[in-house]
């Protein structure tokens, strides 16, 4: 185990109707001028969104609202929301929604006390961001899909879209105040965006668990094992079952443990596969995050098992339940890494980029410029950490994904 400080401030209300409590728990952390912010999809049409203004402005809070935010958060949405909240006043921020609603959130958070452009926080050179949050406007969220795992993480992903550029910034002043979760309100999902969000939530503890050859951590190994294992089952339940609560819930409540720090305690993190996806929607911005990570971690799993054997065979015989062949072990990995696609497959999403909407065949071009584009890790100008990826390798990852 490494050396490690684990924060996760963000206090989880969970429960049916806990959204009720949303005006008292903004107040609590000081807010009177709130922005609601929301994609403008199911949510506002259902009238929810619109049912949360009236009972914040019940509850003595003013309310400006903002829509529109897209998959794939854009930077445009951002600066729209900055000046909005100046202009209004607005001292607290909340977000109605899922991953892209909550990054969205946080990048205008994170700009509105800040003098320069808040694309500062995004971009690097060498590896060095252009500038480091100092300050952000607080902000608490209303989950309404269980995927990103944002409404607890330090994380906030946002595309500049006329340069199809994804970059994130990674820091605790990021982290929400609450989050509220009524795993009711996921009920009436798309079954693709269940899909999509389980993949997310599995991909946010893969990127934990596979780590360098040499590390090894008893405990979070098994908190990673029950959030796959927690994953699966419950995807199983939820494509004949979209409205079984007790799945909704443990879903719910996976989607923020997986990526609060919790399951990456003292290990290595690889994000190798994360880092290749975002250049993936960034290129073809309709593709869902969740959906790239189908394509992408299966291929990424074949080209760098040899590097971590024992990890892969481990998580082979306890979490995929392939039989150990100590003659081939080689073939325990693969049969696992087949049996994950084909549990992907059954989830109806693609598991290959030709497969992916927008995308189809994708010439070498296409290829090395998203591969050169891959936030870079290390000094030799490489990513991951189970295996050291140059851009040849994720021409070839993205090769193996076609």
């Amino acid at each position: 185990m490494n050396d490690y400080t684990f924060l996760s401030p963000t206090r989880l209300i969970v429960g049916k109707e806990a959204e009720k409590e949303t005006g008292k728990w903004i107040k609590e952390f000081g807010g009177t001028c709130v922005l609601v912010h929301h994609d403008s999809g199911f949510i506002k049409q259902n009238g929810f969104v619109d049912k949360m203004i009236n009972m914040l402005k019940e509850d003595g809070l003013k309310v400006v609202e903002l829509g529109g935010v897209v998959s794939n958060p854009h930077l445009s949405k951002v600066y729209e929301g900055i000046e909005l909240c100046r202009k209004e006043g607005v001292d607290f921020l909340l977000a109605i929604g899922g991953g892209s609603v909550i990054d969205s959130t946080k990048a205008i958070a994170m700009g509105l006390p800040y003098a320069g452009d808040v694309w500062d926080f995004f971009i690097e050179e060498d590896g060095i961001p252009h500038d480091v949050p100092k300050k952000s406007t607080p902000l608490g969220v209303i989950l309404t899909i269980a995927a990103t795992g944002s409404e607890c993480s330090n994380s906030c992903v946002i595309t500049k879209a006329d340069e199809n550029l994804k970059r994130f910034c990674d820091d605790d002043i990021n982290r929400a105040k609450f989050a509220i979760e009524n795993p009711e309100l996921t009920m009436t999902l798309p079954s693709f965006q269940t899909a999509c969000g389980i993949i997310d939530i599995m991909s946010h503890s893969m990127e934990r668990y596979f780590t360098p050859e040499k590390e090894n951590d008893i405990l979070t190994d098994y908190l990673c094992e029950a959030i796959f294992h927690t994953c699966m089952d419950c995807a199983r339940i939820l494509m004949k079952e979209p409205d079984n609560y007790e799945a909704r819930a443990s879903i719910m409540v996976a989607s923020s443990l997986s990526h609060n720090g919790l399951t990456g305690m003292g290990r290595t993190g690889d994000w190798a596969s994360h880092f290749i996806e975002h250049e993936l929607s960034g290129e073809f911005q309709t593709v869902t995050h969740g959906a790239g990570l189908a394509v992408v971690t299966p291929a990424w799993m074949r080209y760098v098992y040899k590097d971590n054997m024992d990890k892969f065979v481990k998580w082979a015989t306890r979490v995929m339940g392939v039989s150990m062949d100590y003659t081939n072990p080689e073939y325990t990995v693969l049969e696992a890494i087949d049996r994950l696609e084909d549990f992907f497959k059954h989830l109806n999403v693609p598991t290959k980029l030709a497969e992916c909407p927008g995308v189809g065949n994708i010439d070498d071009e296409t290829l090395y410029r998203m591969a050169r584009r891959v936030r870079v890790v290390h000094d030799d100008g490489t990513v991951g950490w189970v295996k050291r990826l140059t851009t040849e390798d994720i021409v070839n990852i993205f090769k193996l994904a076609m």
